[in-house]
């Protein structure tokens, strides 16, 4: 995990992020070992007043982004575009089409991989609905136990075809994967399964629920729904006048289409001069602008909701002297009250919020890029001290990145870890080739 935020007014843009990174791998998910040292923030080129931020998982179906992106800095080196928003467009159509990035074999291994994590889990869900079934039905027969597989495969199929494709997919797209990768999956499914019996037709949805997982929004049904690369392309183009950022999170590739979603499109404009953007852990930075963590709100929302909807009820019920029709109609006018009450209590909570965050706001349209990188720095740190002082996991720590980004001086770092020595490294970089290809 990672601590990462972009602050933005029409003149600059303040980007910072730490330098934890996690080696998941430790009971119930939590890491098993953390480093300090990582990269997040890179910048595309001196040409360009550009950079990219990362976050969450630290590459690319195993190929590490800072690998990708500097092949990306190199091919584009001496192009310059249009707008910020072109430039993100641009870098999700090198991944998708760039054939020397993922080859045919890095592809494969990337959706067998994937399919083990998918069978094991479903092996799992029928070992546990099995169970359950033995625990809670009276005079459960060998056949009903034996029923449980081809159900919960159905289960999943059927949940699975029901859901939307991904905004980069379509039908064709499935067709192709099952064709591709038909003969490796008899294959997982023996080494997974082993001895579980399956129909002749469980077999069958087994290979479809690897594709479909690919080209399907599965959205909480993934097993792997956590294991996305946020990628957050911020700036100015060369016809962008106020900053904007772009971000997706990027699952992988597969028959060279790209399996992305595109989460945000902010830009700066004269009626919104500023924005604050968290990415990754959030909570502290939400608390410091608005007040109120919005995990909490939620929960709070939830518990009010709940007690108000549930109480009345049971009150109603208790009153033994009304009829069902008196019971029902007062219910209906408790659940319509309590609905308003709700609506009401969120809006309350909401306008809390932007009392706190309006005031920040209109002084950071206005903050010099000094203060802007400031600013940014410190909203990183508060997130890291809240790790350091608890006992979760310090998943946010090391030396804060920190870099400033205006139409005049373009990409400026203002703190940088280095793993090298400048003394013993003075041409480090080399100058830039002259040439530049604008487009757009």
């Amino acid at each position: 995990m990672t601590a990462e935020i972009v602050i933005m007014n029409r003149e600059s843009i303040a980007i910072a992020a730490d330098s934890a990174v996690s080696l998941m791998g430790g009971q119930m998910g939590s890491p098993q070992k953390i480093f300090t040292s990582a990269n997040k923030i890179f910048e595309l080129s001196p040409a360009h007043s550009l950079c990219f931020m990362i976050f969450n998982y630290a590459s690319f179906m195993g190929i590490p982004w800072e690998i990708i992106l500097t092949s990306y800095q190199k091919k584009i080196q001496n192009l310059i575009l249009a707008t910020t928003e072109d430039y993100a467009k641009n870098f999700i159509d090198f991944l998708a089409n760039e054939e020397d990035l993922v080859p045919a074999d890095g592809e494969e291994n990337y959706f067998i991989t994937n399919a083990y994590h998918y069978f094991l889990s479903i092996k799992q869900a029928i070992m546990q609905n099995a169970s359950d079934l033995v625990k809670t039905s009276k005079g459960i027969t060998e056949e009903d136990v034996m029923k449980v597989p081809a159900s919960t495969i159905q289960g999943l199929y059927d949940d699975l075809l029901a859901a939307p494709y991904a905004a980069s997919m379509i039908e064709e797209d499935l067709t192709r994967l099952r064709s591709t990768y038909d003969g490796k999956m008899t294959q997982v499914i023996l080494d997974v399964f082993e001895t579980l019996p399956l129909s002749e037709n469980s077999v069958t949805q087994l290979k479809s629920i690897a594709a479909l997982f690919f080209v399907k929004s599965a959205g909480s049904l993934d097993p792997l729904s956590q294991d996305f690369s946020g990628v957050v392309v911020v700036g100015f183009g060369e016809k962008d006048i106020f900053p904007s950022l772009v971000s997706y999170w990027i699952e992988g590739r597969l028959n060279k289409k790209l399996k992305y979603t595109e989460k945000r499109n902010i830009k700066i404009s004269f009626k919104n001069g500023a924005e604050i953007v968290p990415f990754a852990q959030h909570e502290m930075v939400d608390i410091f602008l608005s007040g109120i963590d919005s995990d909490f709100q939620e929960a709070f929302l939830h518990s009010i909701a709940t007690t108000l909807y549930t109480y009345p009820e049971a009150m109603i019920d208790s009153i033994e002297e009304l009829s069902d029709d008196m019971k029902s109609r007062y219910k209906t006018t408790f659940r319509v009250n309590t609905d308003e009450i709700m609506k009401n209590l969120n809006d309350e909570l909401n306008n809390y919020r932007m009392s706190n965050f309006l005031p920040i706001i209109n002084v950071v349209v206005a903050l010099p890029k000094s203060e802007l990188a400031a600013m940014a720095e410190s909203l990183v740190n508060i997130t890291s001290l809240k790790r350091r002082v608890s006992l979760q996991a310090e998943t946010v720590g090391g030396p804060v990145d920190v870099a400033v980004i205006s139409k005049k001086d373009g990409f400026v770092w203002i703190k940088k870890k280095q793993y090298y020595s400048d003394a013993l490294n003075p041409i480090h970089r080399m100058p830039p080739k002259e040439g530049i290809f604008h487009e757009g």
